[in-house]
């Protein structure tokens, strides 16, 4: 069966955001990205969380998750959003520019794409709540352009005050 293209059009972003994807914690997440979404090469999943009780969508190999196996076992991790957005779209173009990075666009029609992030965990520590960004990638796949493309969530994230961490398969069990 054939999956089913994201369109990046104005009308389906605003699709998304009325069917509030990227937005919510534990159950009411709902992931901007689905794996209905995005064609794939590789292995997608959809399982069922243990601690938010929802289905988790991760579009890449094992990567995300055996990832998201650590961060569900991690007594410290109370929830986990897959496909997470960084907006709004104002900011990543600015930080692209800032760093002389061309911004994700789409192939067809040009327009910027809302980037996304692999997790964004929320972890308790001791009696505060704090926010940590994971991009998961192996380490074969981190070519130029897609380095590039983690600058920009990288210092994003470093805007928000959010830890950012690269996860390659040296950091899963």
């Amino acid at each position: 069966m054939s999956k089913i293209r994201s369109s990046n059009s104005i009308a389906s972003i605003q699709r998304k955001i009325k069917e509030r994807r990227g937005q919510g914690h534990f159950s009411e997440y709902k992931p901007w990205l689905t794996v209905h979404d995005v064609p794939s090469i590789g292995i997608v999943t959809r399982m069922l969380g243990w601690k938010s009780g929802r289905l988790h969508h991760y579009l890449s190999e094992h990567f995300e998750l055996a990832h998201h196996y650590q961060m569900e076992c991690s007594e410290q991790v109370i929830d986990i959003r897959e496909q997470f957005l960084l907006l709004p779209l104002d900011k990543t173009l600015y930080i692209a520019q800032k760093l002389g990075i061309k911004h994700p666009t789409d192939p067809k029609n040009k327009l910027p794409i809302i980037m996304t992030t692999d997790m964004l965990l929320t972890v308790k520590q001791e009696e505060s709540i704090k926010f940590i960004a994971h991009s998961i990638k192996p380490s074969n796949k981190l070519t130029k352009r897609v380095v590039e493309k983690l600058q920009i969530e990288k210092e994003f994230f470093k805007d928000q005050k959010i830890e950012w961490t690269l996860i390659t398969e040296r950091q899963i069990n």
